[in-house]
């Protein structure tokens, strides 16, 4: 029967997770360098016990030797060696290592989500300028209207939403900028600022027709759903809702939330079929190094990178001229493969600088 790990999703002493755990180990091998290595396996083995529960979530233990246990070393962040004797088949290490708990307890994080349901992304919803077209557009309170009825739209399907208050920062943020089109690299990282998977931007123009009896509107909103992970626009929708009212703002705010609610239809399948592909497959990354272009260490450095979880595939894609540029899988986001690439070079005992990033792809210095 396969052996099955019980892995707890939150390690807590005392309320606070203890990012630095000193854990003794031994470790035997034919040599002492093999000893060692071993001894820093049987010590991040035991940081991974330390989650094994009788009633929380299950990992196969094949699942957590591939992506946690293959890489020991890179959770080990020092170690001092308290014990060495030459033993029959070779040598046996005896470490007290400091294990990166906070660091494992990420990555076994990953791991369970990935057997998780992915369930739906976190939107922020914000708008990029104020109303424009007609003079009478200008200044009325009919903007928020047009994000009741995102919202409203969103909630119904189960999609959360990142509170308001994050959305009016974003747009004063714009606004203060005085650019007419706001950047995508600029509304992506607002929205990974508050863990949004997407950023729904959305503007509106309009027209105002003045009757006899009462007022009538047409308003062009114009909405684009951002992957903020990858910096990229999925898809994009404009439509046209018209309003009659005994008054202008009567009229404004029937159009507008009525426009909020039509313009997120659309868009529902689309955010629902990205993220799921996402969830399963990951996103395609493109990682360039500058400073590599050995075949050995291309390689070595393509065997690290696969072993952590969010990697579904790594390779090469081209080399030289002291660069070499990989095409990655990844089921995380930016800031997670960031990290990644820099313990993957750590662990080769490369120091890493990024020097550029633009959506899907880095440029990184090996120093």
């Amino acid at each position: 029967m396969k052996k099955i790990l019980f892995v707890m999703l939150a390690f807590l002493l005392l309320g606070t997770t203890i990012a630095l755990a000193d854990i003794e180990a031994t470790g035997e091998g034919p040599s002492k360098e093999q000893a060692l290595v071993a001894a820093m396996r049987r010590a991040v083995e035991q940081g991974v016990g330390t989650y094994v529960k009788s009633s929380t979530t299950v990992i196969d233990s094949a699942l957590v030797d591939d992506k946690i246990l293959s890489h020991s070393r890179g959770y080990v962040t020092s170690y001092k060696i308290i014990k060495e004797d030459k033993t029959d088949d070779g040598y046996s290490v005896t470490i007290n290592a400091k294990v990166d708990n906070r660091t494992l307890k990420d990555d076994i994080d990953a791991l369970t989500i990935l057997r998780k349901s992915v369930g739906n992304p976190r939107i922020l919803v914000a708008y990029s300028k104020k109303g424009e077209g007609a003079k009478a557009l200008q200044g009325k309170d009919f903007i928020e209207e047009i994000y009741n009825g995102i919202v409203e739209a969103l909630t119904d399907k189960q999609f959360r939403v990142v509170d308001k208050s994050a959305a009016e920062r974003f747009s004063q943020q714009v606004a203060a900028t005085h650019e007419i089109d706001v950047d995508l690299n600029q509304a992506a990282a607002f929205g990974l600022k508050y863990n949004a998977e997407y950023t729904l931007l959305y503007n509106v123009s309009g027209d105002v027709k003045e009757g006899v009896v009462s007022k009538g509107v047409k308003l062009r909103i114009k909405a684009q759903l951002i992957d903020n992970t990858r910096s990229q626009v999925v898809t994009s929708k404009v439509i046209e809702q018209t309003s009659n009212g005994q008054t202008l703002e009567n009229a404004l705010e029937k159009a507008a939330r009525d426009g909020g609610k039509k313009i997120v239809k659309p868009m529902i399948e689309v955010i629902s079929r990205n993220w799921m592909d996402a969830q399963q497959n990951g996103h395609i990354y493109t990682v360039v190094i500058d400073g590599v272009d050995d075949p050995e260490e291309i390689a070595n450095f393509t065997a690290m990178f696969e072993k952590f979880p969010l990697v579904n595939d790594a390779k090469e894609v081209e080399s030289g001229g002291g660069k070499s540029a990989f095409e990655a899988t990844y089921k995380g986001k930016r800031d997670q493969l960031d990290r990644d690439v820099i313990r993957a070079a750590k662990e080769l005992g490369w120091t890493m600088k990024k020097i550029r990033a633009e959506g899907a792809r880095s440029t990184w210095k090996k120093q």
